[in-house]
């Protein structure tokens, strides 16, 4: 008996341990393992009517129709740790169907998820009453719903809304010289809403009202362009425009003036041959300056225009007008130019003119500093009319920037009252290949210019080398105070929101310098500059006004890169900047381009700008008057006629401090072909 059960014993030992290898094999352990699924979603439906049916999708799709109060499942099942959104993709006719526990991660069989529906909550409409409208109004509820008006009195959206929900009532579309603000514009419904109110005001803009209200009228508008327009305007409404267009055989200058010809009225050019260019070579690129004190008129337009008639021999070089003393001098022949007159030595297109309270004049462009291109660097010259009379270059080597460092881009140039000036441009920095363009500035201050430095030493502005500069700008207040802008090429280091990789993003900032109280501020370092981070900053623009106040603004893409206008402002002796990428003030939807700004001493402030609008460039302004700015409401609030004409040019904008201001620009002329760009203007007297 102990021998049976000791052998008992060992036969079962052994197959226990049979098992317990078998199981090893397995895995290791008798433990089972969860499901890896997949499993199913589903729950319920309550109070759907009879006749009434509600479509339900998972994961946007997998559709399930239920025409009853019932249970139901998907048929496609989800594996483990997947998610599940339980939607409803149609609802009853005269019902609202909600969903509860509609959303998560699977884990086992979902069948708790309640579509609940009921008959909807009564609707209202929404609406208010409309005052002072004069043209077509757009409102928008909720950023649809558009409703137009063209008449005052009483408003409703055609679609009501359920009690509960919240409306929003916004400007879409305004009167171009009309601004239309919304009061009671926002709230929930619990009844009929009738007091949204919209009142409109007209801002005094003259704006041109259809194609046909061109700058001037015929005989120029005749089959020809006219580019480019600039315009001055002195502190009494006094003002001076100029473009170029051909006069049939060669690109001229063309002026017209308010109030120094004929008395608060245009007077404008009577034919093509009334040009104030030299007849017989192509002159183009104009520029227009005028003291502001309005007390002796003055003004010069300068220009480039071909020297010679000759294809072989003509070069570019700078021609200029002048207004003194109630009398207008214009060149008498093609050899009345002022930049030094070499044989083969060329002017560029990109110069700068200003002129103080006192008629004192400055001139600088870029020319060559020899016949050949390759090897004589483009070098900055300078004009000064001081103490009544002009001091042009002397020769090639009365140069104004350093030697043998070629001047890239336009110079720019600002004048306060008591004559004082800065001149900035860009200039190489003169170490080789690895050499780069750098913001120079010289300075006109107690009588003398600053001295002259070498690019390669001139590093107090910025103390970047490396940085690809461009773009440089400047203005004065009539108190020496100044500010100088330029667009700066610096290091964002990864991770990059819009450039991700492993090494660090040379991204385009904006930076300024400014002079108050005797001093000059640069930037410390390379981060202290004025945009916001991420994308590339670039195109600058600054003005200042007597009180020092300031508006710089600049290009740059918003979050979903699309290139929109950012601006920073000096007021009450604080700077303002741009919190993000979100935060410009351009409409959104097209990109923009070409902007130009102006500033009065009474703090106000005008900005306009070609942006694109889905189909073609448009012109918008942003403006700034009893201290609030007002913008576009949308890329329907443009300023300039047609529906599907584009705006070709830069805008030039003026003011005087009397309130009144002109916008010119360039634009096609016609809907369809054969268009002609011409000289239109918005004008505030």
């Amino acid at each position: 008996m102990i021998r049976a059960f000791n052998v008992a014993r060992g036969v079962h030992t052994s197959v226990l341990l049979l098992v317990m290898a078998s199981l090893a094999a397995c895995g290791g352990s008798s433990t089972t393992e969860p499901d890896p699924g997949p499993y199913s979603v589903g729950g319920a439906v309550t109070g759907l009517e009879s006749g009434e049916s509600v479509t339900l999708s998972n994961n946007g799709g997998n559709f399930l129709i239920l025409r009853t109060d019932t249970t139901f499942t998907f048929s496609r099942k989800i594996a483990s740790g997947s998610t599940f959104q339980v939607t409803v993709d149609s609802s009853p006719n005269n019902q609202v169907c909600y969903v509860s526990n509609g959303s998560g991660t699977v884990s086992r069989d979902v069948s708790d998820v309640m579509i609940t529906c009921s008959a909807p909550p009564p609707s209202y409409a929404v609406g208010g009453s409309i005052s002072g409208l004069n043209g077509t109004l757009v409102l928008r509820n909720n950023g649809g719903d558009d409703l137009s008006l063209t008449s005052n009195g009483a408003f409703s959206f055609a679609t009501p809304l359920a009690s509960g929900s919240g409306y929003q009532v916004t400007v879409y579309d305004e009167p171009a010289n009309q601004d239309c603000t919304v009061s009671g514009a926002s709230g929930t419904v619990s009844g009929t809403v009738a007091s949204v109110s919209v009142s409109c005001t007209t801002d005094g803009w003259n704006h041109p009202a259809d194609l046909a209200g061109k700058l001037v009228a015929s005989p120029l508008a005749m089959a020809q362009d006219q580019i480019a327009p600039q315009v001055a305007m002195d502190e009494y409404g006094n003002a001076i425009a100029v473009w170029s267009q051909s006069d049939g055989t060669h690109t001229q200058i063309y002026m017209s003036d308010y109030n120094l010809t004929t008395p608060n009225a245009w007077t404008h050019p009577t034919g093509l041959a009334d040009h104030i260019s030299v007849a017989g070579t192509n002159a183009k690129s104009p520029q227009v300056a005028m003291g502001r004190n309005g007390s002796n008129n003055d003004a010069v337009i300068v220009w480039t225009q071909q020297h010679h008639s000759s294809p072989t021999f003509g070069k570019p070089h700078i021609y200029m007008s002048e207004y003194r003393g109630g009398t207008w001098v214009h060149p008498a022949a093609l050899t009345s130019y002022i930049s030094f007159p070499a044989s083969g030595v060329e002017a560029f297109e990109d110069k700068a003119v200003a002129m103080d309270d006192l008629g004192n004049t400055i001139i600088v462009w870029r020319q060559l500093d020899g016949t050949t291109p390759i090897i004589d660097a483009p070098q900055l010259y300078v004009s000064e009319y001081r103490g009544g009379s002009w001091n042009h270059p002397a020769g090639l080597t009365d140069r104004f920037s350093w030697p043998g460092r070629p001047v890239q881009a336009s110079p720019d140039v600002a004048m306060d009252n008591s004559g004082n000036a800065i001149i900035v441009w860009r200039q190489h920095s003169g170490d080789g290949n690895s050499g780069k363009f750098l913001i120079n500035m010289r300075e006109y201050r107690g009588g003398a210019w600053s001295a002259l430095v070498d690019p390669y030493n001139n590093l107090s502005i910025s103390p970047r080398r490396s940085g690809n500069f461009s773009s440089p700008r400047v203005a004065m207040d009539n108190n020496g105070n100044a500010i100088m802008v330029w667009d700066q090429a610096v290091s964002e280091a990864q991770p990059h929101p819009y450039y991700p990789g492993s090494d660090p993003v040379e991204i385009t900032h904006i930076y300024k310098s400014e002079y108050r109280n005797g001093i000059w501020v640069h930037p410390a370092n390379e981060a202290d500059n004025i945009s916001p981070a991420g994308l590339n900053a670039v195109n600058p623009q600054v003005v200042m006004n007597d009180n020092s106040e300031a508006i710089i603004t600049w290009e740059q893409p918003d979050e979903s890169q699309t290139l929109q206008l950012f601006k920073s402002e000096y007021r009450l002796n604080a700077w303002t900047y741009p919190a993000s990428l979100a935060d410009h003030f351009t409409p959104n939807g097209g990109g923009v381009a070409n902007s130009a700004l102006a500033m009065d001493d009474n703090s106000n402030a005008i900005i306009a700008w070609r942006q694109f609008d889905g189909f073609k460039w448009r012109l918008y302004k942003s403006e700034y008057r009893a201290a609030s700015w007002r913008h576009p409401v949308s890329l329907l609030d443009s300023i300039n006629p047609g529906v599907s004409a584009n705006v070709s040019s830069t805008p030039a904008i003026a003011m005087d401090n009397s309130g009144d201001a002109l916008i010119l620009w360039s634009q096609s002329d016609a809907e369809a072909l054969p268009v002609n760009q011409q000289a239109f203007m918005s004008e505030l007297r």
